[in-house]
C-alpha cells in the first residue's frame, strides 16, 4: 500500500466518523404531516394479554407517576398543564407504551414545529413504544384508545400528526392501518432532546405546521 493510499483511506476514515459524530449532534429529518378523519371507522385489533391502557388527563392525572420512569415526569407535568390528554399501556402492570393528544395550537419542543389548530381539530404526539413490548401491538393500541375517545367525544372532526419520512413501522401503523393520510411534509432539525423547524420547508405553505393553518379557522400559537 502506497503512503498516498494510506492517507486517503485515514481521511475516509476521519470524515466517515465526523459524519457520525455530526448526526449525533444533528441531523436535518424530512417529515410527513398526515391527517385523518376521526369519524372514521376503526380497525379491529387483537387483544394483547396481560395489557391496560389508562387515560390520564388533567381532571383525572392520579397514578401516572407509579408508571412511568422518573425521566418523563418533567414532560408529562408540561402535557397536563396545556389540558393535553394522555393513554399509558402497561402489561402486566409493567409500563409498556403511550401516547399523547392535544386541542391547543402550540410548539411541540420535540420536532419544534408549531401546531395550529382549528376549534374542531386535534394533534397527536410523543407516541413511544418500549424496546421489549414493540412486537405486540402497543403503539397500535394506544393509537386506537385515542382516536376512539376523540371519536366518542364528537368534538374533534380531524386529528393531526407527524412521521418522519424514512420510519416505515410508523409510517405503515399510521397510514395502512388506520388510514392517515398525507398534509403536508416538512423537514425538522433535529437535536437532542430538542427540534427545530427548517424555516420555508413546509410544503403546501399551508396546513397545521404552517403560519396558515389548514382550515381558516386555524388559531396561530
Amino acid at each position: 500500500m502506497t503512503d498516498a493510499t494510506s492517507l486517503a483511506g485515514t481521511h475516509r476514515r476521519t470524515a466517515e466518523r465526523f459524519a457520525q459524530f455530526r448526526r449525533r449532534l444533528f441531523e436535518v429529518v424530512p417529515v410527513d404531516v398526515i391527517e385523518r378523519e376521526v369519524d372514521r371507522q376503526l380497525p379491529k385489533l387483537s387483544p394483547i394479554p396481560g395489557a391496560e391502557i389508562r387515560r390520564v388527563t388533567p381532571t383525572q392525572p392520579a397514578g401516572w407517576r407509579e408508571l412511568l420512569p422518573k425521566s418523563h415526569w418533567r414532560a408529562v407535568e408540561g402535557f397536563l398543564a396545556r389540558g393535553d390528554h394522555g393513554y399509558l399501556a402497561t402489561i402486566d402492570g409493567t409500563f409498556a407504551g403511550r401516547i399523547w393528544v392535544s386541542r391547543v395550537s402550540h410548539r411541540d419542543p420535540w420536532s419544534g414545529f408549531h401546531i395550529r389548530l382549528a376549534p374542531d381539530e386535534a394533534y397527536t404526539y410523543a407516541m413511544l413504544v418500549e424496546v421489549p413490548y414493540r412486537r405486540l401491538g402497543v403503539a397500535a393500541a394506544v393509537v386506537a384508545a385515542m382516536l376512539s375517545d376523540l371519536r366518542e367525544e364528537r368534538t374533534a372532526k380531524r386529528v393531526y400528526g407527524w412521521v418522519d419520512s424514512r420510519n416505515r413501522e410508523s409510517q405503515a401503523l399510521l397510514r395502512i392501518v388506520f388510514g392517515f393520510t398525507q398534509v403536508q411534509t416538512v423537514k425538522r432539525l433535529h437535536l437532542p432532546r430538542l427540534g427545530w423547524q427548517v424555516p420555508g420547508s413546509d410544503k403546501p405553505r399551508f396546513g397545521p405546521v404552517s403560519r396558515v393553518g389548514h382550515h381558516s379557522e386555524a388559531i396561530r400559537p
